[in-house]
């Protein structure tokens, strides 16, 4: 009797011991102790909308030559002046196209301002509103 005495004494120390090391014990030995979380992805879209430009508000008579002469800008080369004018303003972009259009609006000998919208108007009026932004400037 006393051979079963000491195993079982062995048995029930290692079952107290299991009991209180922090393992979960479940009623249901079926049933998974583990806790598990179930994450829902939120998905944003970003939608980026690009205004489309305004054409020129300028009014044109459809003469780039008298217009100018209506500013009192009269070059002794239209064509000349149109080009240079052309590559100042609608060939620009960004930060280049804002120096530009400051330079070349703050010039009375090209018109000014009115030169300036004048040259969008016939060239390149889907720049428009980037220029206006530009020639805010004038208006501080």
């Amino acid at each position: 009797m006393k051979k079963l005495a000491i195993p079982g004494a062995a048995l029930l120390s290692i079952t107290i011991l299991t009991g209180c090391s922090g393992a979960a014990v479940s009623a249901d030995p079926a049933t998974p102790t583990t806790a598990s979380s179930t994450a829902v992805a939120t998905v944003t879209q970003t939608v980026t909308i690009t205004p489309k430009p305004t054409p020129s508000t300028v009014p044109t008579t459809g003469s780039y030559k008298a217009d100018l002469a209506a500013l009192g800008v009269v070059p002794d080369n239209v064509e000349s002046f149109a080009d240079f004018m052309k590559q100042q303003v609608c060939e620009k972009t960004g930060t280049s196209l804002g120096v530009s259009v400051r330079s070349v609006g703050g010039n009375s000998t090209g018109g000014g301002v009115s030169g300036v919208r004048l040259t969008v108007a016939y060239f390149c009026p889907n720049k428009s509103q980037e220029v206006e932004s530009f020639l805010n400037y004038f208006k501080k």
